[in-house]
């Protein structure tokens, strides 16, 4: 007897293996329905119909398409039902015949398997040309049930005598009944809207591809959606490019302003078959690229291997108040941005699934804009459009699971191209971008001298107190004032921190003064005078720290947070605030800055203050499951201007914007000032570093701290 024969055998496929690929690979159930759509598309349909009956008594989704090929018993015996087939791959992807001639989008052989997302009862109807209609029908839990390999399975197919669908034209109905899903909100409807209609790209004014939607006894819940037009049309900003197969660049930029703003003028400039300048290359991307050409600054026609030409549109907006006011509908315009902002992606004018969907940053714009936020857009500013040539992309390989491209080197240099084209943008639309910035804060007008208005004021408050018997009351809290006031203006101007603007905290002063000044006019009540100037004197002891002189020194920055958590460590313990600082146990790395000490205390300080505020509310809304935690890390390498501290927490984040954040008396705080932000921002200035408020996604934070996220960016020394 031989015991060192080997067995040969092959693999088996247990039928569970059906489930499984149907419910893994698909990720929800309106992709489930797009990749449905898209099998449409490949069968050459001129138009699908997607029905979803969710208010009868047996719930079903119907997806329709017309005039495609259908399927003849063989197809569906050697085709449909051959999971995996090669039947659009490698030499099988050809085109299909004119006029429409198109390149199959699937080539994995596993979409139709998306069913199984949606529902356990599949019936399908198909025709083909010359062919009669067949019905194949499953019942695919007791199809899985009744085999134990897939081999086992059993499927039946009907030809029928006398069609049920396609009496005068050829196509396939797919009925899913049973549905795993009956509960689809009013949401869930308008984004399967919208993504069906993203599945034909925008830019594109002629299609020879139509997909309808349709949800009987729901219809209002699609009712007052907007067409892409409609929004496309209000955008401050336009960008067309191409690049040709030789990688020859050509744009078209526009800068549209709102009639309103008639200081502003239309600007455009065109560029024809030029050279495009790289951003500078990762390590990755570079070895992506052609030995021959990896050093080169300009894009080589070998860069484009296996990508072909690239066409892309934006359409860029600001989410400014007063911007969105001028150009009409800003509350329509905010919602569509939430829902279709981002930049997507097209192969022969069809969608690749998920570029641009929801928190999709795959050309990294937010982290861009973190760094340059007055000189760059991010994601939720753009409506774009990158367009390929299906045969020529080929290198660009789909993943299985329908989400992106494979992270191959024909992608990393695709991605690096684009990125590329978005930063010609940014340079061209700057000069713009800086003239709107600037239009925008001259809406704000100081017409007089501040010092001889104030001036005025307090000497009418005097007068007022005194013709009012209040000397004995008021005079001392009038003299705080101010000194206080004349104090800050010496030092913003003089000191060693000048350059500060704090034009709009005097005015808020001045401001208070003629309340002041008109409370005791009109007699109101003492405490209602005592409450008015306590609150201009709180507001002047705020920026206190400015007040005094603070000489430059060289510090570790873990000196600064070892203090800052030894002066608050009463107040974590007081608040149940969990608090940690990689930087005092030398896990994180410290650095080290040259700036007054007792400035950054107080600006740390500052967003300390904040973030045990609103932990401690967060707990007490969400009760003693709970538990309130800050944590001060260091970013040395994040910022290409030099080392930051990051105060991050895990409350409830900004309700307000990160530029109303840092605007003097803008808080959402119940009885808070709004200037605490404000003082830490024009301290950060003063240094030569800035403030950032993040999205902690954007920085890779730790999924315990997904609140706010506080950067204070240091210049390098």
């Amino acid at each position: 007897m031989e015991t060192n024969k080997p067995l040969i055998k092959p693999f088996r496929a247990n039928a569970h293996l059906l489930k499984l690929l149907g419910d893994e690979l698909i990720g929800d159930d309106r992709l489930a329905v797009f990749e449905l759509v898209k099998n449409a598309y490949d069968a050459n349909a001129t138009s699908v119909d997607v029905t979803l009956n969710l208010e009868c008594g047996n719930p079903n989704i119907i997806i329709w398409d017309h005039c495609g090929f259908g399927m003849t018993e063989n197809d569906i015996l050697n085709k449909w039902m051959e999971i995996g087939t090669n039947s659009k791959r490698s030499e099988n992807k050809v085109r299909t015949p004119p006029p429409l001639s198109r390149l199959p989008l699937g080539e994995k052989g596993v979409g139709r398997l998306a069913v199984h997302k949606l529902g356990k009862q599949l019936t399908i109807n198909t025709k083909a040309e010359n062919s009669q209609e067949y019905k194949i029908t499953i019942n695919w839990p007791k199809l899985i049930e009744d085999a134990e390999y897939i081999e086992d399975t059993r499927v039946t197919i009907t030809p029928l005598e006398k069609p049920e669908f396609f009496e005068y034209e050829t196509g396939t109905r797919i009925e899913i009944g049973a549905l795993n899903n009956t509960h689809w909100t009013r949401g869930d409807l308008r984004r399967l809207k919208r993504l069906l209609t993203s599945l034909i790209s925008p830019f594109k004014t002629v299609s020879d591809f139509n997909v309808n939607l349709s949800v009987p006894k729901r219809e209002k819940d699609l009712a007052d959606l907007l067409e892409a037009q409609d929004i496309l049309d209000k955008a401050l900003w336009t960008y067309d490019f191409i690049i040709d197969e030789d990688g020859k660049f050509s744009s078209n930029y526009s800068f549209n302003p709102p009639q309103t703003f008639k200081e502003l003028a239309v600007s455009s400039c065109e560029q024809d078959d030029d050279p495009l300048e790289l951003l500078e290359p990762s390590k990755e991307e570079e070895l992506a690229r052609d030995k021959d050409v990896r050093e080169s600054l300009l894009l080589k026609s070998a860069d484009l291997e296996g990508i072909g030409p690239i066409s892309g549109t934006f359409y860029i907006f600001m989410k400014t108040p007063a911007i969105l006011s001028a150009v009409g509908s800003p509350q329509l315009i905010k919602e569509y941005l939430k829902e279709q902002s981002g930049v997507r992606v097209y192969r022969d004018g069809i969608r690749v699934f998920n570029y641009g969907e929801g928190k999709d940053d795959w050309l990294g714009l937010n982290a861009g804009r973190i760094n340059m936020p007055g000189k760059k857009i991010d994601t939720g500013m753009v409506i774009g459009g990158i367009d390929l040539n299906l045969e020529t992309s080929s290198g660009l390989k789909e993943k299985t699971n329908r989400e992106g491209f494979d992270d191959n080197d024909t992608y990393k240099r695709y991605r690096w191209i684009v990125a590329s084209v978005i930063e010609d943008f940014h340079i061209k639309h700057r000069e713009d971008r800086e003239a709107l910035d600037e239009y925008l804060k001259g809406d704000i007008k100081d017409a007089s001298p501040a010092t001889t208005r104030f001036a005025e004021s307090i000497d009418d408050v005097k007068k007022s107190i005194k013709k009012h018997g209040l000397e004995e009351e008021m005079s001392n809290k009038v003299a705080q004032i101010e000194s206080d006031y004349y104090q800050m203006r010496e030092v913003t101007l003089s000191s060693g921190i000048a350059g500060i603007n704090l034009a709009v905290i005097f005015h808020e002063v001045e401001r208070g003064v003629d309340d002041l000044n008109e409370s005791i006019r009109k007699s109101d009540d003492y405490d209602t005078l005592l409450k008015r100037a306590e609150h201009l004197a709180e507001l002047l002891e705020g920026f206190a720290p400015l007040l005094r002189r603070n000489e430059q020194k060289t510090f570790d920055i873990k000196a600064l947070t070892q203090k800052i958590i030894q002066l608050n460590q009463h107040r974590f313990m007081h608040h149940n605030v969990a608090i940690s600082c990689p930087i005092n146990s030398g896990e994180s790395e410290s650095f080290k800055i040259t700036a007054p000490y007792g400035l950054l205390q107080a600006t740390l300080s500052n967003l300390i203050d904040n973030s045990i505020h609103w932990t401690k509310l967060k707990s007490e809304i969400e009760g003693d499951s709970f538990q309130p935690a800050i944590r001060i890390d260091s970013l040395p390498n994040w910022f290409k201007e030099g080392p930051a501290l990051i105060v991050m927490d895990n409350g409830p984040g900004f309700s307000l914007t990160a530029e109303e954040a840092i605007q003097p008396f803008k808080t959402s705080r119940p009885g808070g000032m709004g200037v605490g932000l404000y003082y830490s921002d024009k301290v950060m200035e003063t240094i030569g570093g800035r403030l950032q408020i993040c999205d902690p996604e954007d920085l890779d934070l730790p999924e315990a701290y997904q609140g706010a996220a506080v950067v204070m960016i240091f210049a390098r020394n």
